[in-house]
């Protein structure tokens, strides 16, 4: 084993009961039980309450002793919702949603790239132990003083330098070939000094291998400006206009 391979072993946690798997960085978490983000999140914190705007997923802002967290369980969406609202096939652990997501943000944490930090990801088996559904579930460390930027240009406009902030932050991510899945203005964080994050990386991919087709990353800021536009459609004072994307895509450029 590299001197790497044992770091990261050190480092990460895994245990596992019956029909519950739990990936967990040691640092932040102390001997947690297997079924922690399935059942016990709730009994742990000290206080919690519901997150009512962003993405499809159920999340919570969840207080715990010396920790502040972001808790997410993974649903679908779609037609398929209808009948099937969170439950998921396959085999292999590492590839479930939770714990794909979860490498992926300890590997961007890492590079330094402004995300936040994983605390633990949960892999339980439905209806029966070895079953090839799961449910899964996942605990990020929350990020203070931030809103999305859907909601601060619901609020007020952003200035040319905070717009060329997430410019800057959006190129910084391509370059280390990260691929968010669903770039949206609910999934870019801004905080009180204009410092840029982003969240919710489910079904994102590390594309260090395609850095030199970067039709991806087009299609990448393509997808955000669809979001914007649709915003700004649905909400006649939204602040958000041509120039300002410009605004953006130059420094991305830049």
């Amino acid at each position: 084993m590299s001197q790497k391979q044992k770091n990261q072993t050190n480092e990460n946690g895994f245990v596992n009961k019956n029909d519950c798997y739990l990936l967990y960085n040691r640092e932040l978490l102390k001997e947690p039980e297997a079924d922690l983000l399935n059942s016990g999140i709730f009994q742990q914190a000290t206080e919690c309450h519901a997150i009512t705007s962003g993405g499809r997923g159920q999340a919570w802002f969840i207080e715990m002793p010396g920790l502040s967290t972001v808790y997410r369980r993974y649903l679908r969406g779609g037609l398929v919702a209808r009948v099937n609202r969170q439950t998921y096939i396959g085999l292999s652990l590492e590839n479930t949603r939770s714990i794909k997501e979860w490498r992926m943000l300890q590997w961007m944490h890492k590079k330094g790239l402004p995300v936040p930090r994983p605390v633990a990801a949960s892999v339980c088996r439905w209806p029966f132990r070895f079953s090839p559904f799961y449910r899964a579930q996942i605990l990020l460390e929350r990020i203070a003083n931030v809103q999305t930027l859907d909601l601060v240009l619901s609020q007020r406009p952003l200035g040319d330098e905070e717009w060329r902030l997430v410019g800057q932050c959006l190129r910084y991510f391509h370059n280390a070939g990260v691929y968010h899945a669903d770039l949206n203005a609910n999934n870019i964080l801004l905080d009180t000094e204009s410092k840029v994050y982003l969240i919710d990386f489910d079904k994102g991919e590390i594309r260090g291998d395609q850095l030199k087709n970067t039709q991806w990353m087009r299609d990448n800021l393509q997808r955000l400006k669809r979001s914007l536009l649709k915003q700004q459609a649905i909400h006649p004072d939204y602040h958000f206009n041509e120039k300002n994307w410009q605004t953006l895509i130059s420094a991305y450029a830049g």
